[in-house]
């Protein structure tokens, strides 16, 4: 775990450089005054993520010694919790340290009507009581730096996380229970910060100040069992999570997903276990899946655990969220089918019984879709226009988009998994469905480039980088790019990794270069000229983890 070395009160919070080094009041303007009276280059020192700052406890009203003795709780709890969670910031742990005498200015009215008992002030409800909150009156928070963000979070982040989830647990739900649980509020504070600073000039230190005090709250919370079996601390550990993954590698997503995973596991919840922590739960599993189909490595979390019984289907029958949950179900199973599949050869009875079945789950869930997966618009391809090579599909809400997507995608897994005894015998089948390949493929990546809206789009990156690998045709591959390129703009989160390995894997990064151009000035294809089932060939053999 990190510190932060902090320097003079005194300092300004983001002074240019030049200013911090000659020691003088800087206005933060960029360029700042004195910078441009002087006629001089005004830096803000574009290496440094977070700027130093000490922070009073005065600000909010507590004395610096009772803040002081908060923290000694949390520290002197937070020594060896049984949960492997990783800190998962290197590069700004080298640039920082993080005092024990700190915390973000972030006091739930919990902590401060106890604040002369510290170590009540920062427990967790008992499982038994951890709705509690929800029914009695909570005070509103007091600060408007914090107030700004729950506002961020509540139409920004809490309904990405509920895009499969009609009951908006995280917009209505983690809210008000956040107001009661400073862990909580901490860690949607920071998935609010660090997003806000994605997608605008802002500077991240905020994030980082609320990011670092979660993360310590969360070792204490583990380390108490009857704490860390609340819904609260699993929802935190899920906003933590995401507030790592936004800006990191896809391929380093399943390292922030260590934590919870070890959480999900011991407690075990499942896909039944209803309300909050229900939610919780399947936005894990979703996490879980994207980070697997980054690395083609099976799920963490075993799939014959996560719905208990053998009766799929809802008690109130197929909704929009039900058919979307039970296909990142089935989107799990045809992908670890397909990472056995691929390790075995010659292939077994057992993995083509397994391909059969799965099959048979998949035609008979497309059956039982509900009508709002009925498209709202059917449009074809414009053959004059690059920008329009895909057949396009607009559908009726975010959940819907996702679902779809979700479901063409592991249609097409399923047609890379079948076991094969020869290669021969796998290339032939490819060349065979050739026409179905290319139509899911098509249809993951079409969905979000003519649906644009940002709560599926978060869904969607992993997705579409999968389907892009067996994507065919310069127009097409574009068009794949640019839809990346806009959810980084407009989400924050980190698509460039995703758009340098498709280049990478195209065959274009080489030529590109030795021509000086950009792919955005490709009008033909630059790369490896390939079938369709010779894609399909690579990408069912290529060496997953060295290229994703």
């Amino acid at each position: 775990m990190s510190v932060v070395r902090r320097g003079p009160a005194s300092r300004s919070r983001i002074a240019c450089k030049r200013c911090r080094d000659r020691h003088i009041k800087c206005d933060q303007k960029q360029p700042c005054d004195r910078c441009q009276r002087d006629r001089v280059a005004c830096s803000y020192g574009d290496q440094t993520t977070f700027t130093v700052k000490e922070w009073s406890p005065e600000e909010v009203g507590l004395p610096r010694i009772e803040l002081a003795v908060g923290f000694a709780v949390v520290d002197g709890i937070a020594r060896s919790a049984p949960y492997q969670f990783v800190n998962e910031t290197p590069i700004i742990e080298d640039q920082y340290i993080i005092t024990t005498e700190t915390l973000s200015p972030v006091l739930s009215p919990k902590i401060l009507q106890h604040k002369r008992t510290p170590s009540v002030a920062l427990s967790s409800p008992s499982p038994s009581a951890q709705y509690l909150p929800l029914y009695r009156p909570s005070k509103p928070i007091t600060s408007e730096l914090d107030a700004f963000f729950l506002d961020r979070y509540c139409h920004i982040v809490g309904p990405w996380f509920d895009l499969l989830d009609s009951e908006q647990h995280f917009s209505y739900v983690v809210p008000h229970l956040a107001l009661s649980h400073p862990l909580l509020l901490l860690s949607g504070l920071a998935c609010a910060a660090k997003q806000h600073y994605l997608t605008s000039t802002q500077r991240g230190d905020t994030a980082f100040a609320y990011y670092d005090d979660a993360l310590r709250m969360l070792t204490a919370a583990l380390e108490d069992v009857s704490r860390s079996s609340s819904t609260a601390v699993f929802a935190s550990c899920l906003l933590l999570a995401h507030c790592e993954m936004i800006d990191a590698s896809n391929q380093d997503w399943h390292l922030h997903l260590s934590g919870t995973y070890s959480l999900v596991s011991t407690q075990g919840w499942n896909g039944r276990s209803g309300g909050l922590s229900q939610a919780c739960f399947w936005i894990y599993c979703r996490m879980d899946v994207l980070s697997s189909l980054a690395t083609a490595t099976p799920t963490r979390l075993d799939t014959s655990v996560w719905l208990p019984g053998d009766d799929v289907q809802p008690a109130g029958g197929w909704t929009v969220d039900s058919w979307s949950n039970y296909v990142v179900l089935l989107l799990a199973q045809v992908h670890n089918l397909l990472c056995r599949v691929r390790r075995h050869h010659p292939t077994s009875t057992a993995l083509f019984e397994e391909w059969n079945s799965l099959q048979e789950l998949i035609l008979a869930h497309e059956r039982r879709a509900p009508w709002q997966f009925q498209p709202l618009a059917l449009l074809e391809p414009d053959l004059l226009n690059e920008e329009n090579p895909f057949r396009s599909t607009r559908y009726v809400s975010d959940a819907v988009c996702a679902g779809a997507q979700m479901f063409d995608l592991t249609r097409f897994l399923l047609i890379l998994a079948r076991p094969e005894n020869t290669r021969n015998e796998r290339m032939a089948r490819f060349a065979s469905q050739e026409e179905v390949a290319t139509r899911f493929v098509d249809a993951v990546i079409a969905n979000s480039v003519f649906n644009r809206r940002d709560i599926s789009w978060v869904n969607a990156v992993q997705l579409l980088t999968s389907a892009g690998l067996a994507l065919v045709g310069w127009p097409k591959r574009k068009a794949l790019l640019r839809c990346l390129l806009d959810i980084h703009t407009r989400t924050g989160w980190n698509t460039k990794g995703n758009v340098d390995r498709l280049l990478d894997w195209w065959g274009w990064t080489g030529p590109l270069r030795e021509r000086g151009l950009e792919w955005r000035d490709v009008t033909e294809e630059v790369g490896y000229v390939e079938t369709v089932h010779e894609c399909l060939g690579r990408v069912f053999e290529l060496n997953y983890p060295s290229i994703l």
